[in-house]
């Protein structure tokens, strides 16, 4: 019983690490990528608004937003699958 219990949590923690890692990547790209190209996207303008306004200060934030949701619906997921809740 122990056994299958240490056994459990471990497969847990190893699915937790690794969802985690996945979910830090792809932040990565919002947080930083969408900042670096700046001078190119201010003279593209989008709706009245430079894009580059759009890329720092509303898509990755909006980006953010929804991984968010998605790594706890993944979480939630994992968590009906290891644990039966």
């Amino acid at each position: 019983m122990m056994e299958e219990v240490s056994d459990l949590s471990e497969r847990y923690w190893k699915r937790l690490k690794k969802i985690t890692i996945i979910w830090m990547l792809a932040w990565t790209f919002p947080a930083i990528l969408l900042h670096i190209p700046v001078e190119f996207m201010r003279r593209i303008y989008f709706n009245g608004i430079p894009m580059h306004w759009f890329n720092a200060a509303f898509l990755a934030i909006v980006i953010g937003i929804a991984l968010i949701f998605l790594y706890a619906y993944v979480m939630d997921r994992t968590d009906r699958e290891l644990l039966g809740r």
